[in-house]
């Protein structure tokens, strides 16, 4: 079914970047991440981004993720982009469905990417619509920054899944949604 997995790295404090939303306190864990992060990959076939992350990806160099189809939360249109980019404003689980029918026209059945930001991932937990957390997390503290999940104010408890040490004290730690007991049943009986 696609799940939604948020995947990122967070520091020690829980900032996915400094405030001005760099990555370069990343770069001496680059080889540790490509790693893990090539394998992970094979399980993706869609990516949800944010804005910001979207041009700050168009703008290391050109779209990292090929003909993936992806979906950019914006108000603002996305001009000139690849063919696989669509951009959506408004309601994020009508976006998540389009890009859901995407994938399957493609014959996809593989999971979402939400790749960020904070921004993006507030809101799609806001609505209740991320299945998995999977936090790389850097031993470096930063101070101050970017937060996970920004702009939330709801409540929502996950499972512990999984811990994985990747390399130079780096560890993935994944976390599962935990549905209502009302939802369960409902899940049960389809």
């Amino acid at each position: 079914m696609h799940l939604v997995r948020y995947h990122v790295a967070v520091s020690l404090d829980g900032f996915i970047a400094p405030p001005d939303g760099g990555h370069e306190w990343l770069a001496p864990y680059g080889k540790v991440a490509m790693g893990f992060i090539g394998p992970w990959m094979k399980q993706i076939g869609g990516i949800i981004v944010g804005r910001a992350t979207y041009d700050q990806a168009l703008g290391m160099g050109g779209w990292m993720w090929g003909k993936a189809p992806t979906l950019v939360m914006t108000s603002r249109p996305v001009e000139q982009g690849p063919q696989s980019v669509h951009a959506h404003n408004g309601d994020p689980a009508e976006g998540l469905a389009a890009l859901r029918a995407r994938m399957a026209a493609q014959d996809l059945d593989t999971d979402i990417w939400l790749f960020g930001g904070g921004v993006t991932a507030g809101l799609f937990l806001k609505h209740n619509l991320i299945d998995l957390v999977e936090l790389a997390t850097v031993p470096v503290a930063l101070g101050r920054g970017r937060p996970l999940f920004a702009d939330v104010e709801t409540r929502q408890t996950f499972e512990h899944t999984a811990s994985h040490p990747i390399g130079m004290g780096v560890t993935v730690n994944s976390y599962r949604r935990i549905l209502p007991a009302i939802s369960r049943r409902k899940a049960m009986r389809e």
